[in-house]
């Protein structure tokens, strides 16, 4: 699992990029994805630099039910405001039928580092 970060349109994209199959691979999804919003979500809102964010999750069917529930807790428990990016239409399929349409924005996208400014 490799997270890195990307900015588009006035949107900072958290991009985790492969698969979360084991409970090993959740481990660490959780830690670096955690680490990330630390160091540039949890910073002053005046200090953004952008108006909203994603997690864009790359590659990363199969994405088991551990990680499912950290992307809930992130959102229901700890109240951050946050939409949902894929660029897999089996993982969308996945999502929608646990119904996190309900609570996450949900869209389908191109992998955002691969755009020019």
């Amino acid at each position: 699992m490799h997270v890195s970060i990307a900015n588009r349109d006035d949107i900072l994209y958290i991009c985790c990029d492969g698969r979360v199959k084991t409970y090993e691979d959740y481990l660490e999804f959780a830690d670096r994805l955690d680490s990330a919003i630390k160091e540039h979500i949890d910073v002053a809102e005046d200090a953004r630099k952008f108006s909203k964010w994603k997690i864009m999750l790359l590659d990363a069917y199969p994405f088991n039910t551990y990680a499912l529930g950290h992307l809930l807790r992130l959102k229901l428990h700890n109240g951050y405001d946050f939409a949902l990016s894929i660029d897999n239409y089996r993982l969308l399929s996945l999502l929608e039928s646990v119904e996190f349409h309900t609570i996450f924005e949900l869209g389908i996208e191109h992998d955002p580092r691969s755009y020019k400014a």
